[in-house]
């Protein structure tokens, strides 16, 4: 009997923690210097702090709203990687992509420069 009366105070604690670790993680999101880091803020946190709210889900006993808690934790778990990977790779290709630009636009310089250097 003891244990259903904690129950209630249970559940608000994992959602004030949830809450507490995707505010972290937005606040990552701004502070953060670079597209990876800012991935990495926000993929963890949002996991994390989703995960606490569904476990504050399931403490209602209600089968129905278990299984449903579960669901979207198995979900988040298979997709929240492979979002933040593609997302990664998508950075990591835009990235390359201005690098090379840019290394072609030095090469295009440095041979100007070479033959202006023979002319002159």
């Amino acid at each position: 009997m003891m244990i259903q009366s904690l129950l209630p105070w249970f559940a608000d604690a994992l959602i004030l923690l949830g809450a507490v670790v995707m505010t972290i993680g937005v606040i990552g999101v701004f502070r953060m210097p670079d597209v990876y880091t800012k991935l990495h803020a926000a993929s963890k946190s949002v996991f994390l702090g989703v995960c606490s709210i569904l476990a504050a889900v399931a403490t209602s006993g209600d089968p129905a709203f278990i299984a449903r808690a579960v669901l979207i934790g198995l979900l988040l778990i298979v997709t929240t990687p492979v979002a933040a990977h593609e997302i990664a790779k998508a950075a990591a290709r835009e990235r390359s992509l201005r690098i090379g630009v840019s290394a072609e636009r030095a090469i295009v310089h440095a041979d100007e420069q070479l033959s202006s250097s023979r002319r002159g």
